[in-house]
């Protein structure tokens, strides 16, 4: 597993968090998903 470190304004951070205790998930683990469902709209679109 590889790790990435990004950075993100104070507010973007706060709705990230917020999201993520809303749906009772990690941080890293919302993030994640969000990047493969953006991956796999992207192949869709290429086909």
């Amino acid at each position: 597993m590889k790790r990435v470190c990004i950075c993100m304004d104070e507010e973007l951070h706060k709705q990230l968090k917020l999201l993520a205790i809303n749906e009772d998930k990690t941080m890293t683990g919302l993030i994640i998903e969000l990047v493969k469902t953006e991956i796999e709209a992207k192949k869709e679109q290429s086909r």
